[in-house]
């Protein structure tokens, strides 16, 4: 997202006098082995970014974010099927809701301070991108082999494993659970290419997220 698009959100945040677009209309079917979250944006804008929670449920929580930079957006009146291992959720759809929703037009919907989560966790996000990115411009520039940049890529994300239990709504913890699965995007691709060919990636995804 651009430093422009950004300030949008977070105004959009704390102005009272400004519609909210509707959030994503949710339905959570079980299946074998798990669950499968169909959301489709009602929104007249592309949705880029969501939080889906099982909330006040005993005993169990549940958070699936979709707010990659990377990612395609929902177009407005389409639908996403994405299947989980979580197999509560099937159980019980009622407990789980859409919680904040992010879309292409830099409005957003939804209770504000899971608004606020994504918004950071967008930002800190792209940073880790453009991080990647100087990793891999710096190992062609100094001919560092494909096997080293891999181990200094894996020792970066387990530096971001969280300490203790994570706290359910700590934006540390949501930060870093997207970098590593960020960074772990990049060695699954580094382990299929090279590291020309995956520094490409890298910065058309970088591209699109702008």
């Amino acid at each position: 997202m651009s430093p422009g698009k950004l300030t949008v959100s977070l105004l959009i945040l704390v102005g009272t006098a400004v519609a909210q677009p509707p959030l994503p209309a949710l339905r959570v079917e079980a299946t074998n082995g798990g669950s499968i979250l169909i959301i489709r944006n009602v929104a007249s804008q592309p949705l880029t970014g969501f939080l889906i929670e099982l909330l006040n449920y005993p005993g169990s929580y549940y958070a699936f974010w979709q707010d990659d930079v990377t990612s395609e957006p929902i177009a407005a009146g389409a639908e996403q099927k994405t299947q989980v291992s979580n197999m509560t959720i099937g159980a019980v759809p009622d407990y789980v809701k859409v919680e904040g929703a992010l879309y292409a037009d830099g409005s957003s919907s939804g209770v504000p301070d899971k608004v606020a989560l994504l918004v950071e966790r967008r930002r800190f996000t792209l940073q880790i991108l453009r991080a990647l990115i100087e990793r891999f411009q710096k190992a062609q520039e100094k001919s560092i082999g494909k096997d080293s940049l891999i181990r200094d890529l894996k020792q970066w994300s387990d530096s971001m494993q969280p300490v203790g239990r994570p706290k359910r709504y700590s934006q540390p913890d949501i930060n870093n659970a997207a970098a590593r699965n960020l960074i772990e995007s990049a060695l699954k691709s580094l382990g299929e290419h090279s590291v020309s060919e995956t520094l490409s990636e890298l910065r058309a995804e970088e591209q699109r997220a702008k």
